[in-house]
């Protein structure tokens, strides 16, 4: 099969290739809960890219001499066998069923298992068919909208469940256009309702797009930096927030956010952006991230509940995000669609940081 591959760690448009003879998974690597997929279209993900700086592919194989993997996680496709306990389990899981979902992050860096390529092994709890009888989801994604829908839907959806948001609260959404940014100004909207308030950082060329998503209020991050310093000193300070979702990952938002952040409320943070991309930046980013949760208030830590999220699609939580798609409550902001042949391409424009939503791929079909 083709797919893209990296033997080495770096920034994925300098260290990927195509690779037009690659081994293709066969039946027998599909495990009983598996099912193997001809994969349509392929979403980027901004954690891959940074995870592919940090470490080797293949990082927890030891023993193994030829470290070959293939990038991403998220993906539309086609169904083309399932293992044998998986049509008693879901039954919905017919072979030809065009299908969403994602691989598990943690077996994709053990086996480097990954979605730019033709076909791969998923275990069935990691995807749903984009439609079943009776439901109205089909007619509002199409494949490539449908292939990044996954990941960050569900991770809007576990975020503002774990914010505790309810109607008429007030949020902010820092990083409201990037790809996970446009499913939370949604998914929070529809939460907080008309009577709340979303407030959402962007550039200035993004503030129409993402008042167009539900925020009734766009901060350029540009224009009032450093965020903080803005935020302690506009209104937002008297009225302050419910609940802060960060998917950037700026610490001093967070260090200073009793000052616009209501006592008690959570600040729920999903980003690494500003993270350096090396091994050392990645052990100093997770040193801080403990600090964040654990340190005590009365030994000097942030007076405000830390928790950083990382999300794994589960059918349940998919489901969910098919019923928001399907009520018109979500729909897929799609930055940019790439050929198979052009990865590196698309890869240049998510390094960028300038895209607007996902960067996806389209494999075959």
């Amino acid at each position: 099969m083709r797919a893209w591959t990296y033997s080495r760690r770096g920034l994925p448009s300098q260290t990927i290739q195509l690779d037009t003879h690659f081994k293709a998974p066969s039946l027998s690597d599909v495990g009983p809960n598996d099912a193997l997929v001809e994969i349509n279209y392929a979403a980027m993900n901004g954690g891959v890219a940074y995870f592919m700086q940090v470490v080797p592919p293949l990082p927890f194989s030891w023993i193994s001499t030829n470290r070959v993997a293939i990038p991403e996680l998220e993906f539309s496709g086609t169904l083309l066998a399932v293992g044998r306990d998986v049509l008693a389990a879901r039954p919905d899981l017919q072979p030809g069923t065009l299908v969403l979902g994602s691989c598990m992050p943690l077996e994709h860096f053990r086996r480097g298992c990954g979605t730019l390529a033709e076909y791969v092994v998923v275990p069935a709890s990691r995807m749903v068919p984009i439609s079943t009888a009776g439901e109205a989801a089909a007619s509002k994604l199409s494949l490539a909208e449908a292939a990044g829908i996954g990941g960050v839907g569900a991770t809007a959806v576990q975020i503002l469940d774990l914010s505790g948001l309810k109607t008429g609260d007030k949020v902010l959404i820092n990083g409201g256009s990037a790809g996970s940014g446009v499913m939370m100004v949604q998914v929070a909207r529809h939460v907080v309702g008309e009577s709340g308030y979303v407030v959402a950082t962007c550039s200035a060329a993004n503030a129409e797009l993402v008042q167009s998503l539900g925020a009734d209020e766009v901060i350029d991050y540009r224009t009032h930096e450093p965020l903080h310093e803005y935020l302690r000193s506009s209104h937002h300070s008297k009225r302050q927030f419910d609940a802060i979702i960060d998917c950037i990952g700026i610490q001093d938002l967070y260090t200073h956010s009793p000052e616009y952040l209501a006592r008690g409320k959570p600040y729920l943070n999903i980003g690494a952006l500003t993270a350096t991309p090396t091994l050392a930046g990645f052990l100093s980013w997770t040193w801080t991230q403990m600090l964040n949760m654990f340190w005590p208030s009365f030994l000097g830590g942030v007076p405000r509940p830390y928790c950083f999220h990382s999300t794994t699609p589960d059918v349940n939580t998919l489901n969910r995000v098919k019923k928001l798609v399907a009520e018109g409550k979500l729909r897929q902001v799609v930055d940019s669609i790439w050929e198979m042949e052009d990865v590196l391409k698309a890869y240049e424009r998510m390094e960028s940081k300038r895209a607007r939503g996902k960067v996806i791929i389209h494999i075959q079909g």
